[in-house]
């Protein structure tokens, strides 16, 4: 592929005006950020999950979180009390931070960290839709990102959203340039991002075995093997603590029983209640293969009502921007106080993304399923084509897990980035020729050049003879 048609398939230079848009946008994306932080109040940071992970970071770091992952490995001593985890990754992010009781202060650094994090994505998505589509692209993703009330508001909470987030966007800004120089190098850099993933929501434990599905149908020859094998290693060595701490306590390599209640929690309103009564006091192993019978079940005794519910019903849940007579869906837990209730500039950007958020949302999930398709495959090069596919299996793989767990539009707020990327992927498409088209018009082109130079040399030889 010559220079000139590498540089209309991703990966353009960018040019001065573009890094000061993008530094405009990174100003208004701090801006937000820093004035939600100082005009919102929630009510009480440490509740639910919060304080849960909270209590296992203030552990992590009183006895040293080295101590109690290298247990199970150096078999000097019982895991955490033969206590099982599902989630490691956010906690030992809160363990930089944590105090033996929690303070103002400390909590403050947690949040301020995390706007630094969440203004540290606006820069992630560019870079990647930048290396998969072009740059003016690229600035559309970060308007968006920066401007979200749901990316502004996800900051101010202790929850693994933010981590999450960066870790997903680290992820895909290395797996878009696998195919290139150093390939298995990047590939495992890239599932070693995914399991840190992986480490801070377990609902991406499983993403690396289709991941792996897709990098062996994407090369060729020895890199057939050696590709999938490094992503293996990559994810297997930042998530075998998790996996070895669970095996030691409780013989299972996952903890089960939070998979089943995301599934029971998920169920149907009247399954759920039968459900959730008939499961108490069993083991994860038992509730995890009752919670599989009752979807089974649900699906053959109303096909069509299964199929709505988890396919249309949740999916549009996780995806919404919340009901309309709800509390402001944006925030996690209740607030006392917030900059979207009457400051004009978070009011209109709020406006301005509610707007947008349903034909995103719709043109995102026509990108997830485009790129897989020929059309795609005959428009984009490997690279982009390794990078976009691997964007829409994050939120493929997202919306089904969610589907039959708990789906609430909480859960798709470190997905949105992703889905920004995925919007614009059509609009890109059907801009761009064919790949066969371009390359034909090339060849044409220097079969010109080629024939242009012959016959210059050829009367340059007859100009002498002639004399």
């Amino acid at each position: 592929m010559s220079s000139d048609n590498a540089k209309q398939r991703g990966g353009q230079p960018v040019s001065l005006a573009t890094l000061l848009t993008l530094a405009a946008i990174l100003a208004a994306g701090v801006f937000l950020r820093g004035q939600a932080f100082l005009a919102t109040e929630v009510v009480e940071p440490l509740q639910a999950d919060a304080a849960d992970a909270y209590a296992l970071a203030q552990a992590l770091s009183s006895q040293g979180a080295y101590n109690i992952l290298a247990a199970p490995f150096s078999g000097g001593g019982e895991a955490a009390s033969g206590e099982t985890f599902s989630s490691l990754g956010y906690p030992l992010f809160l363990s930089l931070f944590a105090e033996p009781e929690a303070t103002t202060g400390g909590l403050n650094a947690i949040v301020i960290t995390q706007m630094v994090l969440s203004a540290l994505a606006i820069l992630l998505v560019f870079m990647l839709t930048t290396r998969l589509l072009d740059p003016y692209w690229g600035l559309t993703a970060a308007l968006l990102t920066a401007v979200s009330p749901f990316l502004v508001n996800i900051s101010l909470y202790l929850v693994g959203a933010t981590v999450l987030m960066i870790a997903l966007l680290l992820y895909l800004v290395t797996a878009a340039k696998i195919s290139e120089r150093g390939g298995l190098i990047r590939t495992f850099i890239a599932s070693a991002l995914l399991g840190l993933a992986a480490l801070t929501d377990p609902t991406f434990e499983f993403l690396i075995l289709p991941w792996v599905v897709m990098l062996l149908l994407s090369t060729k020859g020895v890199w057939k093997l050696m590709t999938p094998l490094a992503a293996v290693i990559g994810f297997g060595l930042v998530f075998s603590p998790l996996v070895v701490q669970n095996q030691n306590a409780v013989d299972a390599p996952v903890a089960t029983a939070p998979i089943a209640e995301s599934i029971q929690q998920g169920l149907p309103p009247a399954a759920a209640g039968d459900e959730a009564s008939s499961s108490e006091g069993t083991t994860g192993e038992a509730r995890l293969g009752s919670a599989f019978g009752q979807l089974g079940q649900g699906f053959i005794e109303d096909p069509s009502g299964f199929l709505r519910w988890y396919f249309f019903d949740k999916t549009q849940t996780l995806w919404s921007w919340g009901e309309p007579n709800a509390a402001e869906q944006s925030f996690v837990y209740p607030v006392s106080e917030t900059p979207y209730a009457e400051n004009p500039s978070f009011l209109a950007s709020e406006e301005f993304m509610s707007i947008l958020h349903g034909p995103v949302v719709l043109i995102g999930a026509l990108g997830a399923v485009l790129v897989w398709l020929p059309f795609a495959g005959r428009r984009l090069n490997p690279a982009q084509r390794i990078g976009l596919r691997s964007v829409s299996l994050v939120l493929l793989y997202a919306t089904i897990a969610h589907g039959f767990g708990v789906a609430a539009p909480q859960y798709a707020t470190p997905l949105l980035p992703m889905l920004f990327v995925m919007a614009l992927t059509p609009l890109y498409l059907v801009t761009l020729p064919r790949r066969e088209d371009t390359k034909d018009k090339v060849q044409e082109k220097a079969k010109q050049e080629e024939s242009t130079e012959e016959s210059s040399e050829e009367s340059s030889e007859e100009q002498p003879a002639a004399a």
